[in-house]
């Protein structure tokens, strides 16, 4: 469990996929249903880590992220506007880094190619652009940004 003043980061619970989709709702033209967060919380190949207002108990942040052998996909990472603007989502991202099983060696997720603040945040933390998909998203259409990382052994 990673903390700062403001923020805590555990695992989600399964009794808050309702909560984690009706944010996501909010958030993405493209949201998950509570169905698939519910199943990535019981996965066992997969994180859905939640950043949590410690004064609040609010939920600011979460993220699912799915890996195999020694790959890893970020399919989500996802910041409430109420808590943005305070790194929430680089100590989420943090979080994800240092809680992926060792074997873990690549990172690979998309990212709209006009999110700018998400792609300078993936910069800083080593991750480049190796390819595009087109019209990868939905309302609006826009191309996505394939970016990976490949991890340095400690």
């Amino acid at each position: 469990m990673m903390q700062r003043d403001d923020l805590i980061v555990r695992n989600a619970y399964e009794s808050e996929a309702a909560l984690l989709h009706e944010y996501d709702s909010r958030i993405f033209s493209d949201s998950w249903s509570e169905k698939s967060y519910l199943g990535s919380i019981c996965s066992s190949t997969e994180l859905v880590p939640a950043a949590v207002d410690r004064e609040t108990g609010e939920i600011a942040a979460f993220a699912a992220v799915s890996y195999v052998f020694d790959e890893a996909n970020i399919n989500r990472i996802a910041v409430r506007p109420e808590f943005r603007g305070k790194k929430t989502g680089t100590f989420l991202l943090e979080w994800i880094e240092e809680n992926l099983p060792d074997e873990v060696t690549v990172i690979n997720l998309e990212v709209r190619e006009s999110n700018k603040y998400a792609i300078e945040m993936y910069e800083n933390f080593g991750y480049t652009v190796l390819g595009r998909r087109k019209r990868f998203y939905r309302n609006p259409e826009e191309d996505a940004l394939l970016m990976t990382k490949r991890k340095v052994d400690k």
